[in-house]
């Protein structure tokens, strides 16, 4: 196996065919909107065999035991905020010393205060999808009416709350 040769400045060397740079986990396929995409087939409700609290913790020490430098974790769905221990398990991955994002269904749930919340917690980033230049086009995507405004203010309430958001 060929290792790199090199290091760039203040990184540490990151052989990719040994660890992930990312790890995208698709924690729930709850989700209030009805993407036409949708690879996590997203549901109203929570999928009964997702895994529980318990089995996401031996999740992240799975991750974790990959190494440093650590993968970024990616919280996705369905929409993570669905999740009651969503803070719990990104304090957790914290605690492990990962750096962890969130892509949130652009929902009414994703408040001012929630994304305040978020940030508390540490999130690094957060993205959002945004599928055409106005409601029809965005909305014909993502099966919801109403969700191209809710994507608009999230964004919006994302860069007041000073997060790093990524739109695509």
């Amino acid at each position: 196996m060929i290792k790199p040769d090199f290091q760039h400045k203040n990184r540490s060397v990151r052989d990719y065919t040994d660890r992930p740079i990312l790890v995208y986990w698709e924690m729930t396929q709850a989700c209030g909107l009805a993407c036409r995409h949708c690879s996590a087939e997203a549901m109203p409700i929570a999928h009964p065999l997702e895994l529980n609290h318990t089995e996401s913790q031996i999740l992240l020490h799975q991750i974790a035991a990959f190494g440093l430098p650590l993968p970024h974790l990616i919280l996705t769905g369905g929409d993570p905020l669905q999740r009651t221990d969503l803070f719990d398990l990104i304090d957790a991955a914290n605690a492990l010393g990962m750096p962890v994002s969130i892509t949130p269904a652009a929902t009414e749930k994703l408040t001012r205060e929630l994304i305040k919340e978020l940030k508390a917690h540490g999130i690094q980033s957060m993205g959002l999808s945004l599928d055409g230049s106005d409601g029809v086009r965005h909305e014909a995507v993502r099966g919801v009416r109403g969700c191209f405004d809710w994507t608009v203010r999230a964004a919006r309430r994302m860069r007041l709350a000073g997060a790093f958001i990524l739109v695509g």
